[in-house]
């Protein structure tokens, strides 16, 4: 009896054993994440290029043809916006070059400033009345030195639009200004002169009132 019960036991542990050796299961192997993909940096936006300067008898306007040098800036004419009205009219058919007796010389009048704003080309335009006759325009025009470089007066374009800067808003006031005369096309500008006849360009201003 004993005998068997020592049989059974044995028969036991055997069986435990036997169970107890199977191999422990290997664990899964671990898959690396897939890193996210770097964002793509957004473009860097071009800068908005500035309106170009002018084009038509652009060297005359701001002084850098070849004749500029032969522009009267000691001899100031006074004289009035009516008066230059009743100057030779030269609204179409205009060179390239500095071409009439008016475009060498330097005028100074008296007006109320009508309008003044920024244009495309980066002139100031300025709209001036006679103070006697208000029906009688004419125009006036500030250019940026930016577009004049090369200038043998580049000092006056220079303060001429330093002084315009000090001194605006300038809608309602009355002003002197000095300027080159100079023929432009007329192209329907605020303004025009009866001739087309501008102060362009302007090289000083000051408030009179």
């Amino acid at each position: 009896m004993k005998l068997a019960r020592a049989w059974i036991f044995g028969l036991a542990l055997w069986a435990v054993s036997c169970g107890s050796s199977s191999s422990p299961t290997a664990p899964a192997p671990t898959v690396p994440a897939t890193p996210s993909p770097a964002p793509a940096p957004s473009p860097t936006p071009s800068p908005t290029p500035a309106a170009a300067c002018g084009v038509e008898r652009w060297a005359v306007k701001t002084l850098t043809d070849s004749d500029a040098n032969r522009v009267d800036t000691v001899n100031v004419i006074q004289t009035t916006v009516s008066a230059m009205n009743g100057f030779p009219t030269h609204c179409s058919g205009l060179p390239d070059n500095r071409a009439f007796p008016e475009e060498f010389r330097v005028y100074e009048v008296t007006g109320n400033v009508q309008l003044t704003r920024e244009e495309e080309d980066h002139d100031i335009h300025i709209v001036l009345t006679d103070p006697g006759n208000g029906s009688q325009t004419m125009v006036v025009e500030v250019p940026d030195p930016a577009c004049a470089l090369g200038s043998p007066h580049i000092a006056l374009l220079m303060q001429a639009r330093s002084q315009y800067q000090n001194l605006s808003p300038l809608t309602g006031k009355r002003v002197t200004v000095r300027g080159v005369g100079f023929y432009d096309f007329a192209h329907g500008q605020r303004g025009m002169s009866e001739n087309c006849i501008e102060l362009h360009p302007m090289v000083s201003i000051e408030t009179t009132r």
